[in-house]
């Protein structure tokens, strides 16, 4: 099992992510986000810059202005779709482990939550299959906060039930900002996990900050990652400005902490 670095912190000054290339040897998570990535069609060649990292790579899907759950704007559901699928092609051509895909825009109301959760469900569904066929996780994470998430802790769970084309990706700092079990939902997703996004905050805001500098009790999160049974993929995500000397410290420190031998 190998750790990741997500390169968020890169966003909006990509050529600085060299650095952290050629001094980095586990797995990275490049954005399909930033001011770099306008349109679908830039993404191949922007994304030559990777192409001689040597190390486990994965992707995080677009965010912005798609929205597979949209219960009002059916042509935004499946242009979401649309341009989801040529993601999942464009990783299957890189070689990426997986896409971490958001079943809904999280800063969008949630106007008509069971419906919209239909029609998140319905794509996943497409997704996944799709997915499956290119031999790539899709990785639904958790997002949202409040009224605002479109699936609480046990529609969560249960989605992977329902779907079996797609994995799990359990954001931490999603989750405790929420105020959910988090060492529960490791526990209960079990085998269904890809990936987890390791990040701390305050219980209140997705700060994406350190592991440590927030309220999330790691202790108990590490007792359950390590009760997997399987390989999955941990993730440092932290926010712009956390320096590449921490992010490296971090790493290092996870690979201690998580049986990664497995």
């Amino acid at each position: 099992m190998t750790i990741f670095i997500n390169l968020a912190p890169y966003t909006y000054q990509v050529d600085q992510s060299a650095e952290l290339l050629d001094c980095w040897d586990g797995g990275i998570e490049l954005m399909m986000d930033g001011p770099n990535w306008r349109e679908p069609v830039d993404w191949k060649k922007e994304f030559e810059r990777f192409a001689h990292y040597k190390g486990p790579i994965s992707v995080h899907g677009p965010i912005w202005e798609l929205n597979l759950a949209t219960d009002r704007y059916p042509a935004i559901r499946e242009y979401s779709y649309e341009v989801y699928k040529e993601c999942l092609d464009w990783c299957a051509q890189i070689g990426a482990l997986h896409m971490v895909l958001h079943p809904n825009l999280y800063s969008t109301p949630l106007f008509a939550r069971k419906a919209s959760q239909q029609y998140a469900k319905e794509n996943l569904r497409r997704l996944g299959e799709h997915a499956a066929k290119l031999n790539i996780d899709l990785a639904v994470e958790n997002i949202g906060k409040g009224e605002y998430a479109l699936f609480n802790q046990e529609e969560f769970i249960e989605l992977f039930d329902e779907i079996e084309t797609i994995k799990a990706l359990v954001d931490v700092g999603h989750a405790h900002m929420n105020g959910w079990d988090v060492p529960k939902v490791i526990r209960q997703l079990g085998h269904r996990i890809a990936a987890v996004h390791l990040h701390d905050n305050d219980g209140v805001n997705d700060l994406h900050q350190p592991i440590g500098h927030g309220t999330i009790r790691w202790e108990l999160i590490w007792d359950a990652l390590n009760s997997l049974e399987h390989s999955y993929r941990p993730i440092i995500e932290y926010s712009e400005g956390v320096p590449l000397e921490l992010m490296l410290k971090h790493g290092a420190d996870l690979a201690e902490k998580l049986n990664t031998i497995k």
